[in-house]
């Protein structure tokens, strides 16, 4: 199964340890996981833990105009630099898209 998560909300809030556990587990189960960071989401660039997503074996990718806006310009080894609209494109590729906002 392939499953996008789609995160909006900032990495300190509650909701970093259960994306963290579900990506872990679903990767472990063989499941093909992408984490997709917009809005105030792009701050998990700047969170040093966050690269857990990718040691997990998430493929991260961020929205590049929500890190400018957000002042968020570094840009992490394992994450790869992206837009909405290639989110918008991506959706329909799969099996589940959750949205944690």
């Amino acid at each position: 199964m392939k499953v996008l998560f789609v995160i909006t909300s900032v990495p300190f809030a509650k909701d970093y340890s259960t994306i963290t556990n579900l990506v872990e587990r679903l990767s472990k189960k063989g499941h093909e996981v992408h984490v997709f960071l917009s809005g105030n989401g792009v701050y998990y660039l700047i969170r040093p833990d966050a690269s857990v997503l990718s040691d997990y074996g998430a493929k991260v990718y961020f929205c590049a105009h929500s890190a400018h806006q957000r002042g968020v310009d570094k840009q992490p080894k394992w994450a790869e630099s992206s837009s909405t609209y290639n989110l918008s494109r991506m959706m329909g590729e799969f099996d589940k898209v959750i949205v944690f906002n």
